[in-house]
C-alpha cells in the first residue's frame, strides 16, 4: 500500500524524479495563473498586459517569491550548520518587498540585507493591490498569532504566497502547519486566514507527491489529502473545511464565485482548488487542464489570488508539461521565477528534473 500524501514528518524527497520539475511548474504556474487573473479583474490596472502583450505579475506572485526566497535562506543557514528562525526570515524577505514598494522602511522596522529577490526589478514595482500585507508591513511590527498587527483586517492574501512551504523537502504536515500560521500572522490576523494558508501548502505539498506516485487525478488526491490534514489542525478553520467540502463534493457557493466577501480567504481557496479539480475531470490533456482552471478561477471574487492557486496546484500535479508555451512566453517575471526556482533546487540538492 504507497504511504499517505501527506505524513506528520516527512515531506517530499528532494532526489526523488520529478521533484525538481514540479517545483518549477508550480512557481511558474502560479505566477502565470495570477498574471491572467489580475488582467481579468475588472477595471484592471493600465498595463496589467502591456501593448506587447505581455502578462505582468501582481503583488500575488511577488510576495509567494518573498516566501520562497524567505525560505532559501533558512535553507542556506541550514546548509552550513546553523539554525535561522523561518518566521522571522519570510518577515524580512517581505520587508524587503515592502522597500522596493516604497523606498524605505518604518523607523520601527529592521533593515535586512538584500537577497536574490531584490536583484529582479519586476518583484520590487508596485504591482497593487496587496491590501492587508501592505498596511500590516507598514506598521514596522512583526505580526504574531496571539499578538496581530491589525485585528479584524483581511483579505486573501495569506493563501496563495504560502504555496512555496509546500514544496519545502523532509518537512512533515506538522512542521508545515506551523510555519503556514505563524507565517501568516506576519501580516494577516484572523485565524482562517491562517488556516487556509496552511491548507494551500498542504495541497501543493500533496500535489507533488501525487505526481510522484503516478496517481491519474493527481489534483484530486491532493486536495482529499489536504482535507484530512486540515481536520486535525488546531487554529479555528470551520468555514475552510466547509469551503473545501464544497468545493470537493460540488456543492453550495464553492462551486461558483465566492459568497459575499469575494476576497475572504478561505472563499478563494475553495475557489481556486475548485477550479483545478473540475478542469482535471474534464480536460483534455494536462495544457487544457491548467487553461481551463485558470480560467474558471478568474471568473471568480478574486482572480489574481484564486488564479495563482488554482495554476499552482494544477502545474505542480502534472508538471512543466501542463504549462501553455505561448502564456509562459509572455509571462514578465519568467526569468526571475526562472533564477530563484534554481536556486531552490541547487540549495536542496535536488535531481535534475525528469
Amino acid at each position: 500500500m504507497p504511504a499517505p500524501l501527506l505524513q506528520p514528518d516527512a515531506g517530499p524527497d528532494p532526489l526523488h524524479p520529478g521533484y525538481a520539475d514540479s517545483v518549477r511548474a508550480a512557481l511558474l504556474g502560479g505566477a502565470l495563473g495570477d498574471a491572467l487573473g489580475a488582467a481579468a479583474r475588472p477595471a484592471a490596472p493600465a498595463g496589467t498586459a502591456d501593448d506587447a502583450g505581455q502578462l505582468r505579475i501582481s503583488s500575488t506572485t511577488q510576495l509567494t517569491l518573498g516566501t520562497l526566497d524567505g525560505l532559501l535562506e533558512v535553507l542556506e543557514w541550514a546548509a552550513e550548520g546553523l539554525a535561522a528562525d523561518g518566521t522571522a526570515c519570510l518577515w524580512l524577505s517581505y520587508l524587503r518587498w515592502l522597500r522596493g514598494q516604497d523606498g524605505t522602511l518604518p523607523a520601527e522596522a529592521p533593515q535586512p540585507p538584500s537577497r536574490p529577490l531584490e536583484d529582479h526589478p519586476v518583484l520590487l514595482e508596485r504591482r497593487g493591490p496587496a491590501g492587508t500585507a501592505l498596511a500590516a508591513l507598514r506598521t514596522g511590527r512583526m505580526g504574531e498569532v496571539r499578538r496581530p498587527v491589525l485585528p479584524g483586517a483581511g483579505d486573501a492574501g495569506s493563501v496563495p504566497r504560502s504555496a512555496p512551504l509546500g514544496l519545502l523537502p523532509h518537512v512533515g504536515w506538522r512542521t508545515l502547519a506551523q510555519l503556514a500560521v505563524d507565517g501568516a500572522a506576519l501580516t494577516h490576523g484572523e485565524a482562517e486566514e491562517q488556516s487556509a494558508a496552511a491548507v494551500h501548502a498542504f495541497t501543493v505539498q500533496a500535489a507533488v507527491r501525487a505526481r510522484q506516485e503516478g496517481l491519474a487525478l493527481p489534483v484530486a488526491a491532493a486536495v482529499e489529502a489536504a482535507r484530512a490534514a486540515a481536520g486535525r489542525l488546531t487554529r479555528p478553520a470551520g468555514t475552510t473545511r466547509r469551503l473545501l467540502d464544497e468545493a470537493v463534493t460540488g456543492t453550495g457557493a464553492a462551486a461558483g464565485p465566492p459568497p459575499g466577501d469575494g476576497d475572504a480567504a478561505p472563499a478563494v481557496l475553495a475557489a481556486g482548488l475548485r477550479s483545478a479539480l473540475e478542469a482535471e475531470r474534464r480536460a483534455d490533456g494536462p495544457q487544457d487542464a491548467w487553461r481551463r482552471a485558470v480560467d474558471a478561477a478568474s471568473r471568480t471574487g478574486a482572480p489574481s489570488a484564486a488564479g495563482a492557486v488554482a495554476g499552482t496546484v494544477l502545474a505542480a500535479a502534472h508538471g512543466t508539461a501542463a504549462l501553455p508555451p505561448d502564456l509562459l512566453a509572455r509571462l514578465d517575471a519568467r526569468e526571475a521565477v526562472e533564477d530563484l526556482a534554481g536556486r531552490w533546487l541547487r540549495t536542496v540538492g535536488a535531481a535534475p528534473a525528469v
